[in-house]
Formats: structure tokens, sequence, C-alpha cells
């Protein structure tokens, strides 16, 4: 919704027309994000998705971006954000990769 148009009654109307009947103003991009998520982590045991993968640059991307919203605190109180947190932690995600990485690195020099 550009913000304009949501101050316009004619356009508010509309909008709140297209809510009643169910209409979702996001792009349906979680479902085949959190889907890709759990393929990803199928083949490869985690969900450390590299941000700078060439193969999966999208969905380093989106985790990235999983990442930065949760740490927001008005995104943890809205109800749809909680349930996709749950629905990430479900699928085994982290919110902190940094201290995985370093053990990671350490068991390297081992």
């Amino acid at each position: 919704k550009e913000q304009g148009k949501k101050q316009n009654p004619v356009w508010k109307k509309r909008f709140g027309q297209l809510e009643a009947v169910g209409f979702e103003w996001e792009v349906h991009s979680w479902p085949m994000h959190l889907n890709e998520l759990r393929e990803y982590k199928e083949a490869n045991g985690h969900c450390r998705v590299p941000l700078q993968s060439a193969k999966n640059k999208t969905l380093g991307n989106w985790v990235n971006q999983m990442r930065c919203n949760y740490k927001n605190d008005f995104m943890k109180q809205d109800p749809v954000c909680r349930k996709r947190f749950a629905q990430l932690e479900a699928v085994g995600f982290e919110w902190e990769v940094s201290p995985n990485k370093w053990q990671e690195r350490l068991n390297e020099l081992r």
C-alpha cells in the first residue's frame, strides 16, 4: 500500500474491501522460502545459509532478513511475525550464527 493512497477515503475503502475478501498484500514468498529452507537443511544438515552463496543467494538474503526482523522488538510483538518465528524455530533455524561459526573454525584448526 502506498502511504498517500492509504489516506485517501476512496482508496481506504478499496483496501478495506480487498482485505475483507482475504486479499494478501504480501507476495507469497513466505511459504516458498520456508520450503526452500527446509530443503536446504535436509541437504546440508543446518539452516545457516550463507549470505554470499551464489547457489542460494535469494535464500541467503531472506534468512539474513529474518534474523534482522527477529532482532526488531516491534516485529516480536506482531502475531503474524511471532507465528513465522515459531515456524522457523520448528525447522531448526538459528537466530545467532556467530557462535557456531567460531566453533566450526576452531574445530577446523584442531
